[in-house]
């Protein structure tokens, strides 16, 4: 297979694609495509041809000793059976096709289209040759570009032999920009040389443990599913491009705004996103193969209504679709390692990247194989020659249907993966403390739940806090005096004001936590009668009739937040039960979780009635702060407490000064101080609020 590896801006390394979403794989589609319109007058029999060599050149790669074997037996007798497949397709426009045209015009393209590949897969040969010599850059250059020239001599020959002058310098131009693209592709590639005769091991028996693991099959999946949607959709773009294009010239300019310029600019921007940590992976995966999938529907549903530039507009928001998806993927897949480390025990190093490359080149055999099916059929049933309003049948029902199919199979796929950037950060930290000696056996069997177990990702909560952040808009102020001890987790703490500090906290507070709820939230149980009685009963605005029905739907919507928010239940009317919500909490801080408490005592005597107040800052209880007496003597660690003060009249979130457990202090009196300390930095955050809010009045 291809050993093409890229090193990204930050050192990452990252894989080339295989088959032909290669660059200089697309650009030879597309000459062989409008090398056969100016032979034939057919575009789809070139690119056809040109299928059936990539297909049989993915097919024998895989099957090479070393590669093959990676595979599970499923795929490798599955990477039989679509060879076999594939084969027969071939034989079909080989044997049938050229009957019923110019057969010698046929051969001929035939013949550039082997010249294309072989020209593309023994540069690639001499480049790893050279890195393995130790040649510098200069001589890599030299050697190509005398296979290119040599290459160029034979299609001149070939050319000129068989076709008029002005057809025959058309096409060798082609011929020698193919090269060019080539070239320019493959020292764009970092190609490391295998030693031959001593290949890595396979991942052999650890497949039957990676089986086991739920983010890694989710992966697989999903790479293998794009990774296949990719060739189809790329085959689909160049296609329509070389069956409505009216040069070469014209064509390279297409193909450049519609991929490669598209691809530039969101690998731009993608990676700005991601070091600036404003993108999740998976995130970005979901938000690509979204974007693939709308932007197919809409070149379909209009392409041929409103012109070839709004087509060529919906196949370049594709490959910005196809690019971030990509990108993402190979992100994850650097991931992978740490997982599959974690999973199995034992760094899998070189065998998971050569797993991994295989995989790619089978799905790829699989997506050049469903798109060889679909030119074959356009090939043997119309004669390939696709003009005008014809161009529908290529590209709606061969092509675009099981590009659609694919993209929308890879959707809910990725919604099935649960890992996050902060997931991965724990498996990381996870690492280096057993690499040390040491072991954190919270963290561990957190992250077993996350990674071995079957665990999904709340998208449903991320898109309902994207919802509700303008109805709720709070100005977060001070979180820059969040700086806790590396390894150490943070208590934030926050007044309640009714719902409104519960709500905005989770909208707009820039740092992961788990947030404390109440047993009687929490357990649907109780839940509703608590809500009827502290927030739903005391609404003047609502209809009597209507607080019931709006209290039970409101239990129901909780229940579900409760479970997305990874909440912790606080039993505070149970001393036994709350010692459990202690014990937990200890064990999710010591896991690397930050936690969220309301610490406001809402049955208090002092208050005229029962119930959190609407504006202010209520009586607190003191035992919540039993969290950092648990903490430490779990890890030696001294919690920091962070005071959040939640204004619903001015909009605002305002962290103030922290408090530090301190271990030498009497418990009682501890709590009391951190308590004290808590609310008296609310209401100096209020107080300040309010003269502020008298000065701008």
């Amino acid at each position: 297979m291809t050993d093409a590896v890229r090193k990204d801006g930050d050192g990452r390394i990252a894989a080339s694609l295989p088959g032909i979403a290669a660059s200089g794989s697309l650009f030879a589609y597309l000459y062989c495509m409008l090398a056969s319109t100016a032979i034939i007058s057919r575009p789809i029999p070139g690119g056809a041809l040109f299928m059936i060599g990539q297909v049989t050149l993915l097919f024998v790669k895989l099957i090479r000793p070393g590669d093959f074997r990676r595979l599970p037996g499923s795929m490798r007798r599955g990477g039989l059976f679509l060879g076999a497949l594939s084969a027969l397709f071939a034989l079909g426009i080989l044997l049938i096709y050229p009957l019923a045209v110019d057969l010698p015009g046929v051969w001929l393209i035939f013949a550039l289209s082997l010249m294309v590949l072989a020209m593309g897969e023994l540069m690639e040969t001499v480049e790893r040759a050279c890195r393995h010599r130790g040649l510098n850059r200069v001589r890599h250059t030299v050697r190509q570009a005398e296979l290119a020239l040599l290459f160029c001599g034979a299609a001149a020959l070939i050319l000129f032999l068989s076709l008029s002058a002005q057809a025959a310098w058309y096409l060798l131009g082609g011929f020698a920009l193919c090269c060019l693209f080539q070239l320019i592709s493959v020292r764009r590639a970092d190609i490391r040389s295998r030693e031959a005769g001593t290949p890595s091991r396979g991942l052999g028996d650890e497949y039957a443990q990676l089986a086991q693991v739920n983010a890694y099959k989710v992966f697989r999946a999903v790479m293998m599913i794009t990774v296949t949607a990719l060739q189809v959709t790329m085959i689909l773009i160049y296609t329509f491009i070389g069956t409505t294009a009216d040069s070469l010239l014209s064509s390279l300019l297409i193909a450049f705004f519609c991929t490669f310029l598209a691809q530039w600019l969101t690998t731009r921007l993608f990676r700005r996103s991601l070091a600036r940590h404003r993108l999740e992976p998976s995130t970005a995966l979901l938000t690509g193969l979204v974007l693939w999938f709308l932007s197919l529907v809409s070149f379909s549903l209009r392409s041929f209504d409103t012109g070839a530039a709004f087509s060529y507009a919906a196949l370049a928001l594709c490959s910005a679709g196809v690019t971030m998806s990509s990108r993402a993927l190979e992100v994850m897949e650097r991931d992978m390692r740490d997982v599959v480390r974690f999973a199995t025990g034992s760094p899998a190093g070189e065998a998971l990247v050569q797993g991994h490359a295989a995989l790619r080149e089978y799905s790829a055999l699989i997506g050049g194989m469903i798109a060889l099916l679909g030119l074959a059929l356009v090939t043997l049933i119309s004669g390939g020659s696709i003009t005008g309003e014809r161009i529908r049948l290529v590209t709606q029902p061969m092509l675009l249907l099981p590009a659609l199919a694919l993209v929308g199979a890879a959707v809910p796929i990725a919604l099935r993966f649960p890992l996050d950037r902060r997931v991965i950060t724990k498996v990381r930290t996870f690492l280096k403390i057993k690499e040390n000696g040491e072991t954190n056996l919270p963290l561990q069997k957190q992250l077993e739940d996350l990674i071995v177990k079957v665990h999904r990702k709340r998208y449903g909560i991320k898109l309902l806090i994207l919802f509700l952040r303008p109805f709720f808009y709070s100005r977060v102020i001070g979180q820059d005096k969040v700086r806790p001890e590396p390894g150490t987790s943070c208590v934030f703490t926050c007044n309640h004001g009714e719902i409104w500090g519960p709500v905005v906290t989770n909208l707009f507070i820039p740092f992961s936590f788990r947030p404390w709820v109440i047993n009687e939230i929490s357990e649907a149980s109780e839940s509703t009668t608590y809500l009827y009685d502290y927030t739903f009963k005391r609404q003047k605005w609502l209809p009597e009739k209507l607080k019931w029905p709006a209290t039970r739907l409101t239990t129901a919507f909780l229940k579900w937040c409760m479970r997305s928010l990874d909440s912790i239940t606080v039993y505070r009317d149970s001393p036994l039960a709350l010692m459990r919500t202690f014990r937990n909490t200890a064990a999710a801080m010591e896991a690397g979780d930050n936690i969220l408490i309301f610490p406001e005592n809402p049955n208090d005597p002092s208050l005229e009635k029962p119930g959190y107040l609407r504006e202010g800052i209520g009586p607190f209880f003191s035992g919540f702060a039993m969290v950092a007496q648990f903490y430490y003597q779990h890890t030696g660690k001294r919690a920091q407490f962070y005071p959040i003060y939640a204004d619903k009249k001015a909009h605002t979130l305002t962290f103030g000064e922290p408090v530090r457990y301190d271990p030498d202090a009497p418990a009682n009196e501890e709590k009391q101080r951190i308590a004290d300390h808590l609310r008296n930095e609310m209401f100096r955050m209020a107080n300040e609020n309010a003269a502020d809010e008298g000065r701008r009045g």
